[in-house]
């Protein structure tokens, strides 16, 4: 997986951009992709070329010509996040003008970046990944903890909603441990609630180790290391304290 960080071509010169007076004519590959950040809130470079412009040449710089002549042209805005030293794309009042005409707005309000967001921008950054990486797998039914809070008005949130065949996946992301009472409270919701047929805890492999021993129903939570997930793709490893299948199972 590439780092998000790493934003190479964010920084390449602006020559041979269209000038903002140009009329830049939207394409159905555009309004994806203003959906996608306006759910998510904010994608950095790599993240909107591996979820739209997977298979064209990176050096060609089709995503990143693409990108900065809709930000020219006033549909995205272009921010330094100095707290991850990386630069964003977000949805301006242009942009979601255009998802109000198409209906695509998912019930939600136009994002507005904020201190809090910078907090927990590497969490937030990597659930996107999480996002690209189901989509890249088939797997393109996914419902935001944005969307889920402010159009649903649910106050116990996963990070995200996937459905998988029909069947509502919540997706837990941890990437620092929050003790044994918390999570015993997440668990306890999640049985309690059978809203969700699964749970995927995403969590790095010491989360794991340690969590893998607690109190939960071996049904419904699934544990799987995040860095596994990239790197073994189709054959990451699901597992609870009861059994195991592998990613592709379910694909």
């Amino acid at each position: 997986m590439e780092e998000h960080t790493e934003q190479v071509k964010c920084e390449e010169s602006d020559k041979n951009l269209p000038a903002e007076s140009e009329a830049t004519e939207l394409g159905a590959r555009d309004t994806q992709v203003f959906r996608f950040i306006h759910e998510q809130g904010y994608l950095v470079f790599n993240q909107v070329r591996r979820a739209f412009w997977q298979d064209c040449s990176e050096i060609a710089g089709a995503c990143y010509h693409r990108m900065e002549k809709l930000r020219n042209a006033g549909y995205l805005a272009k921010e330094r996040a100095y707290r991850k030293k990386c630069w964003i794309y977000l949805l301006t009042e242009k942009g979601y003008a255009e998802l109000v005409r198409l209906g695509l707005t998912s019930g939600v309000p136009l994002f507005k970046m904020n201190g809090q967001y910078q907090i927990n921008m590497d969490h937030d950054l990597k659930v996107t990944d999480l996002r690209i990486f189901f989509r890249q797998h088939g797997l393109d039914g996914w419902t935001s903890e944005r969307v889920l809070k402010d159009r649903d008005f649910k106050s116990r949130t996963p990070d995200g909603v996937l459905n998988v065949y029909g069947d509502k996946v919540a997706i837990e992301f941890e990437n620092s441990t929050k003790g044994r009472k918390r999570y015993k409270e997440i668990f306890d919701g999640y049985r309690q609630s059978k809203e969700y047929r699964r749970v995927f805890m995403i969590v790095d492999e010491e989360i794991k180790d340690w969590a893998l021993n607690l109190d939960y129903d071996t049904s419904q939570i699934w544990f799987v290391n995040f860095k596994d997930l990239f790197r073994k793709k189709h054959e990451a490893v699901f597992e609870n304290k009861a059994a195991s299948f592998v990613f592709a199972r379910i694909l």
